[in-house]
């Protein structure tokens, strides 16, 4: 007889010890009975004994091949173990969901690569080529590519995913959103055939995420682009890995497990000797420490493509309560009439950010969670963007009676709206998380930018999001100061990163213009838009977050409390932050920013270390068995 650990994709950070009559793979899928009924696991490990416990046998074995290996299985032990969360739900995150839902045989068998054809790519210019020649493509390395957008960082790391598409070995790209996935393919179509490129985004069916999974791990396909979960795929006969657009802090994930996959990007990589390719036109301030540091290869692109100017930005006054100043209409008209297309960046999704009455003051607040409702005037009613509740929307005051309820604040959907007013014979289209709520229309509003149909994009953040859109000539920033209003040390890097990034949407072909809208000024933050100089804010604030012992110069822990009952989760706070003290540096406990979130009333402690993993294992000693939920977010990159 046999013992072994199986781990379940749940909520639990071990395994539970099974017998069966035949021998087992390590990393091999069966069949388990697990309370009332049979569930699908991974056999972790082989178990020495369990004497006390009457154990149950494995039902069958599902596979021919293991899921995992060694290399894979090292990653998803580290990942729970680093990031302070349960095995079961990494491994949960690791895999298409359809593996543990459906008995159906896994064919995992190294096949040939489909037969495949590389297209004469574009020739790279001086500067591309020799940080290409500067990459070492046969060892470990992290290699920073810092350059202005439209400098063509792309076209670089795919004249090295070329030579190992050559070599016969693979590459993985990850990209931030899932709304990229498709101009990232159409990128890489032109230069490799389709059957060789697979794709994975939480988007997809089960079954086409889980078939893209299998060619990719069978050898089929050669070139995985996708999101964060592609860092747990089988990384066998990958030669490289890139992390684009490696400012985005969508590689951190927000919700248990809390990994950041870039950094386990660069795990990986290490853990199979190759290189490691990071792209931005504005790193994040850790990212350019360690290259300038010398931690990674720095290589800089100072000039666009066929040294095409970068825009031009102007910096204008806007009065309180205006959305867009006379001048930028203006010039959104001479951008239209040049044939170009204008885009407009809003902080807000939705027609107005808070409904307040005007006689009592009375604002309206999702129930659910301590933020205001936004109102959305396509659908007319009230949403809460971080519950997604929607409500009717009141004909009068709940607190006095008053009818006098107010719309304040701008949306994306205001804008939308103010814009077709002044130009009704134009074609207006909103781009942000309300309008693109499928790949359809996503891709319907793409294809319309790409044939030059949109003569104004209104838009939130997506804006920002790597778009290689030649017709846009003019990008408007409507208020700047919408960008810095948040509680978080990172808010200023925030904010240039995506004002740049947005900024570079513009005159990708010939030179573009930008127009910066604010209220106040904008500080000395305007310089550095204005040059399109990151590098010398970066050096500024790397002196600041040295002087407060904030990263890259000090680690960060957040400690998350919440409970249904206040009175609880703050007692809780109370209890942790007392056995903090006697370790750590610590700052709280405070109400988070969103003090109430999906009916949990939330505190938070931030741990300041020097020593993560020393901090690590002495939160895994000393905090555990409290009745309310404690949650762990090791590096953080959102503070809400």
């Amino acid at each position: 007889m046999y013992l072994y650990k199986i781990v379940f994709p749940i909520a639990l950070n071990y395994g539970f010890i099974y017998k069966s009559d035949e021998k087992i793979e390590i990393g091999m899928r069966v069949l388990a009975p697990f309370g009332k009924k049979n569930k699908i696991g991974i056999v972790w490990d082989e178990a020495d004994n369990a004497e006390g416990f009457e154990l149950k046998s494995i039902k069958s074995i599902l596979d021919d091949y293991p899921l995992i290996d060694s290399k894979l299985k090292k990653t998803i032990e580290f990942c729970a173990s680093y990031y302070l969360t349960n095995l079961g739900l990494v491994v949960r995150s690791a895999f298409p969901k359809r593996i543990f839902e459906k008995e159906e045989l896994l064919d995992l068998k190294t096949t040939n690569p489909n037969i495949f054809s590389i297209n004469p790519g574009y020739t790279l210019n001086d500067e591309q080529r020799a940080v290409y020649e500067s990459i070492k493509q046969e060892n470990f390395s992290v290699n920073l590519i810092f350059g202005v957008t439209g400098s063509g960082k792309t076209e670089i790391y795919i004249k090295i995913i070329e030579d190992m598409i050559k070599q016969g070995r693979k590459a993985v790209v990850l990209v931030p959103e899932i709304v990229l996935t498709p101009q990232y393919i159409d990128i890489f179509s032109n230069r490799f055939s389709k059957e060789i490129i697979s794709v994975i985004h939480s988007r997809l069916t089960p079954k086409n995420k889980l078939d893209n999974w299998i060619s990719f791990v069978k050898g089929e396909k050669l070139i995985l682009i996708g999101t964060r979960s592609l860092v747990f795929t089988d990384f066998k006969d990958v030669g490289v890995i890139v992390v684009d657009e490696e400012n985005d802090e969508s590689y951190k994930q927000e919700n248990e497990p809390r990994y950041n996959a870039k950094d386990l990007a660069i795990y990986r990589a290490k853990q199979y000797d190759i290189p490691v390719i990071l792209c931005s036109a504005t790193p994040t301030i850790e990212t350019y420490y360690k290259a300038i540091e010398g931690k990674f290869n720095l290589f800089r692109l100072d000039k666009r493509i066929k040294n095409i100017a970068l825009p031009s930005v102007e910096v204008i006054g806007i009065e309180k309560g205006s959305l867009l100043c006379d001048y930028t209409i203006k010039k959104i008209k001479e951008t239209l009439d040049g044939k170009k297309t204008a885009a407009v960046l809003s902080n807000r999704r939705g027609f107005s950010n808070y409904i307040v009455c005007s006689d009592c003051g009375y604002l309206f607040v999702c129930p659910n969670c301590s933020v205001s409702l936004t109102y959305h005037k396509n659908t007319n009613d009230l949403k809460c963007h971080w519950c997604e509740a929607r409500f009717n929307i009141h004909k009068v005051c709940p607190k006095c009676g008053s009818p006098n309820i107010e719309e304040r604040g701008v949306g994306s959907q205001k804008i939308e709206e103010y814009l077709k007013k002044i130009f009704p014979d134009k074609d207006i289209e909103r781009f942000d998380r309300d309008s693109v709520l499928s790949k359809k229309e996503f891709d319907r509003i793409i294809d319309k930018l790409k044939d030059g149909r949109i003569d104004i994009l209104v838009g939130t953040q997506m804006l920002s999001k790597g778009h290689d859109i030649s017709k846009i000539g003019l990008v408007v920033v409507s208020n700047l100061e919408e960008l810095f209003g948040f509680p978080d040390f990172r808010a200023q890097e925030k904010a240039l990163s995506l004002v740049i990034q947005t900024a570079g949407r513009s005159g990708r072909q010939e030179k573009g213009s930008v127009i910066i809208q604010t209220a106040s000024g904008g500080g000395e933050l305007i310089e550095y838009i204005k040059n399109h100089d990151y590098e010398s804010f970066a050096k500024k604030e790397l002196i600041t977050r040295k002087q407060f012992g904030y990263p890259p110069f000090g680690r960060l822990v957040r400690v998350i409390i919440e409970s249904k009952n206040r009175q609880k989760a703050q007692k809780t706070a109370n209890e942790i932050a007392v056995i903090l003290k006697k370790s750590e540096s610590i700052l709280g406990p405070s109400e988070c920013p969103i003090f109430k979130l999906r009916n949990n009333y939330r505190y938070h402690i931030l741990i300041k270390t020097v020593k993560i993993l020393k901090t690590t294992a002495f939160l895994k000693e000393n905090v555990g068995g409290f009745k309310e939920k404690v949650h762990f977010d090791v590096d953080p990159i959102s503070f809400f």
